[in-house]
């Protein structure tokens, strides 16, 4: 007869601790209105072109569309229960210290590029947002030049007040500003694009002066359009906080933003500093 088969003395490992449970995310299984509601924007800031504005352009694009990802992945470790969404923050109109044949103050990214730039993003699953620095030229021409682009899927505005000068003002040695009218009439124009595209557009408005925004009073609310206020400026994460606080409770704010910056940033602050803000910014772009 065969011997029994007799259980081991030896007892079975227990683990050191139990394992973490998934977080318990709310299940909605309808996609949100709003083109952010429900979803966190992780940007690279700068110009397709070159490594002079900020980190977009500083590499090729395979090596920017690696890091873009992994630093997006940095917000989703945090915070997974909120879908983040890469994008390009790109420069299309580029403010000049120095006049041009125009007289303007500014130029623009070829169409070429941009076409071009565009297409690698909605192949890549990247959205993309087209800012505008205008500096003497009137707002209303450059967003004629990239209104076509913005009929497109996932392609959104930022204007970008400190570039918008006075007819004697020189971009970057005089602060510009915009008023609540203008960014109302942004608004009802974008606003219309949106309903011809099927999709709200964002529209990302820069602030790190209380001189750049004047009557933010007349800030209206828009249907289609996603308005956020981006803290831009560099420094310590203390001042950054301050600037988002102060904004939050002002008019105008209805989604928040942060600009973070590489290089200059006293040290640049972690995703997870980034989430504790209240609330939560829904766009975080680094330049």
């Amino acid at each position: 007869m065969p011997e029994p088969v007799l259980p081991s003395s030896t007892p079975a490992p227990v683990p050191d601790s139990p394992p973490t449970p998934a977080p318990e995310c709310s299940a909605d299984p309808v996609p949100p209105p709003a083109a952010i509601g429900g979803r966190r924007l992780v940007a690279f800031y700068g110009v397709p072109i070159g490594r002079g504005l900020g980190i977009l352009g500083a590499n090729e694009v395979t090596t920017t569309l690696r890091l873009l990802r992994e630093q997006a992945e940095a917000y989703r470790q945090v915070d997974p229960c909120v879908e983040v969404v890469p994008v390009f923050h790109t420069v299309v109109t580029i403010a000049d210290a120095h006049p041009g044949e125009d007289g303007g103050y500014s130029h623009r990214l070829s169409s070429e590029t941009l076409r071009w730039w565009l297409d690698t993003a909605a192949a890549q699953g990247v959205w993309v947002v087209l800012d505008i620095q205008p500096g003497r030229s009137p707002l209303t021409s450059e967003l004629g030049f990239v209104e076509p682009f913005l009929q497109e899927p996932n392609v959104h505005l930022a204007v970008d007040p400190e570039f918008m000068v006075e007819d004697t003002g020189i971009p970057g040695t005089n602060l510009g500003h915009i008023d609540g009218e203008t960014i109302n009439a942004v608004q009802a124009w974008l606003n219309g694009i949106a309903e011809r595209a099927g999709q709200h557009k964002i529209l990302v408005i820069h602030q790190f002066d209380n001189r750049m925004i004047v009557n933010k009073e007349a800030i209206q609310d828009y249907p289609l359009v996603d308005l956020v206020w981006d803290a831009d400026g560099f420094g310590g994460a203390g001042a950054k906080r301050g600037d988002y606080n102060q904004y939050r409770g002002e008019a105008g704010f209805e989604y928040g933003g942060i600009k973070l910056f590489y290089n200059y940033d006293t040290p640049v602050m972690t995703p997870a500093q980034v989430l504790a803000l209240e609330p939560r910014p829904a766009y975080v772009v680094y330049q």
